[in-house]
């Protein structure tokens, strides 16, 4: 997140981090059902998960990591475990699923977790945990990977909805 050279501020960190998903909610707007839960083609270049399924993924990936940033803090090196991300959207009733609702869980997560950084001493940014894949992961490193994720899919989205193109395109401002 913070560029090389650039001091790190957990205050821009934390705005970012708790604005997005209202980025995302203006992303989708004037999408029906239909449009959410439509898988683009091969050639779309906008991944395999319908609009709807990406929400649902992301949604579920905020409480993983809801989880791990309370555990990071909370204990000393705590383990934290992976989990399949195509198996959360394949088994978990992703197309069945409400987009509204998804997004409310979002906001709220992470309006909870940006309180609780607001709290935090600059030290304990620091404060780590061991992902049983990827190795030792600073608190730092959970949010700016939050960030970075968010933008990565709405971008996928974006895609997805100039495929659609009609009304659901002219709902993009």
């Amino acid at each position: 997140m913070a560029r090389s050279g650039t001091p790190f501020d957990p205050r821009r960190l934390i705005a970012a981090y708790e604005t997005q998903p209202s980025k995302l909610e203006k992303l989708i707007a004037g999408m029906t059902p239909a449009e959410l839960r439509r898988r683009p083609g091969p050639r779309a270049r906008a991944g395999t998960w319908s609009t709807l399924e990406l929400v649902c993924h992301l949604s579920d990936t905020e409480q993983a990591y809801a989880d791990r940033i309370k555990r990071t803090l909370a204990m000393d090196r705590p383990l934290v475990l992976a989990y399949d991300e195509s198996a959360y959207v394949r088994k978990l009733a992703c197309q069945r699923r409400d987009v509204e609702e998804e997004i409310l869980l979002m906001l709220a997560t992470r309006r909870q977790i940006a309180r609780i950084l607001r709290t935090l001493k600059r030290g304990d940014w620091d404060r780590s945990a061991v992902h049983n894949e990827a190795g030792l992961r600073t608190l730092r490193q959970w949010i700016e990977t939050l960030v970075w994720h968010l933008d990565y899919h709405a971008a996928f989205i974006s895609r997805k909805r100039a495929g659609l193109g009609g009304r659901a395109r002219r709902g993009v401002s």
